[in-house]
């Protein structure tokens, strides 16, 4: 097989694969503020990380193996951010990640930071990821292994273009329980 379009990096996986991708980590003392909390930039590596995990357990796609076989991989086109409460030192928070949108030739995650009940919403991260072929330095297009398996993920819940709305949404579903 090409070397260039050969997706068997995706390992077989038992169906249905999970939409929402959870795991969860531990908020590091040197990834926060004086105050005690995580460091805004700091959101987005665990962000990242978190996702990069959760993609290869639950999907058995290693993005770096990939990246070596194919020399494809995804960049990220943009990020949309909000913090709603802080994310404190040795706090152990869940991160759900989840594909709400997906095209040719990119796709949309939605990253969710609660706290280890899920009753507390943190943060709320939109990034969207661009598939590239690095050698080319140019857009690729998704193959039609990797279309199979994002069609098969991706978020069939309406959601909503606009990316305040959907943190709106997600604000109503996630009140903190008064103590």
């Amino acid at each position: 097989m090409n070397r260039n379009t050969d997706t068997s990096m995706i390992k077989e996986a038992t169906s249905p694969r999970p939409v929402i991708l959870e795991s969860q980590t531990r908020i590091r003392f040197d990834h926060c503020d004086p105050f005690g909390h995580l460091n805004n930039s700091a959101f987005l590596n665990y962000f990242q990380n978190a996702r990069e995990d959760q993609v290869e357990e639950a999907y058995g796609l290693d993005i770096h193996a990939f990246f070596r076989k194919t020399g494809r991989a995804w960049v990220v086109g943009q990020n949309q951010i909000v913090y709603l409460h802080p994310a404190v030192v040795r706090e152990l928070v869940t991160i759900q990640t989840s594909i709400i949108r997906v095209s040719d030739t990119s796709m949309l995650v939605e990253h969710l930071m609660l706290d280890e009940k899920k009753e507390v919403l943190k943060s709320v991260l939109w990034t969207k990821f661009v598939y590239i072929d690095v050698r080319k330095t140019a857009r690729a297009t998704h193959e039609p292994e990797l279309m199979q398996l994002f069609e098969e993920v991706v978020c069939k819940e309406e959601t909503s273009e606009v990316f305040e709305e959907r943190v709106k949404q997600l604000r109503s579903q996630h009140q903190p329980i008064a103590k």
